[in-house]
């Protein structure tokens, strides 16, 4: 199947992306074989007992996410605000040139979200974190008893927001040359799952450190993913050159 899509997802000269089998296979297989141990231990996760909720102590957290819990409260707009992330794609059908490499984009994306739900769902798993409302006995009983009350570390919300972000900044960044585009896009791109994360902290669902590590890692991994298929010749690359005398190392940047 993944043969047959790589055939059938040739780029046009001007396209900054390729896609490679090998490249493809490993993505995809990674992402697949994190996904499956993600369900497997986030399945095996047993929930807080009312006993051992009584035993948890706000001064065994540092002071960091001490001081900046809330406490629990419902709310939709986070999980709106991250739904429409994973609706930025369709954006892409909007310009001409994204729409011919509509394949390659929506292969990129696939391999991307499957890593990072996969990462977040083994690391959460293992870390088994309390959430904040964990330590609130006025969050409702049957959230604190529910298994995810165990699921903290990190934010699924903001990591999800942040790799949808920051792929379609970068993927737009490769095809228009407006500067001033540019510019607004990844103002967005960085602001909207930071809200996301504010939203979460300020719910009581998750700590500072939770929403930070979110972040990084779904920006890491939406930036890094369109990055692996630019033509090689693009890419960032560390590569000898004759400064200060006759040797050294110069950076060799490309956007």
């Amino acid at each position: 199947m993944l043969t047959a899509l790589l055939a059938a997802a040739p780029c046009h000269a001007d396209s900054p992306y390729s896609l490679n089998p090998k490249l493809e296979w490993t993505l995809l297989g990674t992402g697949a074989l994190l996904d499956a141990v993600s369900v497997i231990l986030v399945g095996q996760v047993e929930p807080f007992t009312v006993d051992e909720l009584d035993r948890l102590d706000v001064n065994d957290i540092n002071s960091f996410d001490r001081n900046g819990m809330h406490p629990y409260h419902d709310g939709s707009v986070g999980d709106v605000l991250v739904a429409t992330t994973y609706l930025l794609p369709l954006t892409f059908l909007a310009n001409d040139d994204m729409r011919r490499d509509w394949r390659t984009l929506g292969l990129m994306w696939v391999e991307a979200n499957m890593i990072n739900l996969g990462i977040d769902g083994v690391v959460k798993a293992t870390v088994k974190r309390p959430r904040p409302y964990a330590y609130d006995p006025n969050a409702p009983l049957d959230k604190r008893t529910d298994s995810s009350a165990r699921l903290s570390f990190y934010s699924g919300h903001t990591t999800g927001a942040a790799l949808n972000c920051f792929f379609a900044a970068r993927v737009f960044s490769d095809y228009i040359s407006s500067k001033r585009a540019r510019i607004a896009i990844w103002t967005g791109a960085a602001a909207i799952p930071a809200v996301v994360g504010y939203i979460r902290v300020d719910s009581g669902r998750h700590f500072r450190t939770d929403v930070i590590t979110g972040y990084v890692v779904g920006a890491a991994i939406g930036y890094l993913v369109p990055e692996l298929h630019r033509h090689p010749s693009d890419r960032l690359s560390l590569e000898p050159a004759a400064v200060l005398g006759d040797a050294g190392l110069a950076l060799n940047v490309s956007f």
